[in-house]
């Protein structure tokens, strides 16, 4: 996501706990967690706010695909669920 909003590199990632919660380390605080979090603190040091919608009803939109993401397409057990999840 970084190479893609033009960012440069160097932020360290990990993952935290069984399901292996995605983690931002920053230099300025605490570490972020969770991937809609994380791209949205991404999107916003890019200054391309833009793509996190400009209404509310926008917002809520990016908001409801980012949380599909997450509990649908990464709760696939296996390739061929997320296949079928993504058709």
């Amino acid at each position: 996501l970084e190479r893609l909003l033009g960012l440069p590199g160097g932020n360290k990632y990990g993952v935290q706990g069984e399901r292996k919660v995605p983690v931002l380390q920053t230099n300025n605080g605490p570490g972020l967690t969770g991937l809609m979090t994380i791209a949205a603190h991404l999107v916003r040091q890019a200054r391309k706010e833009q793509l996190l919608g400009s209404t509310a009803e926008e917002k809520a939109v990016v908001q409801q695909w980012l949380e599909y993401r997450v509990t649908r397409v990464d709760g696939g057990s296996s390739k061929e669920d997320t296949r079928t999840i993504l058709k």
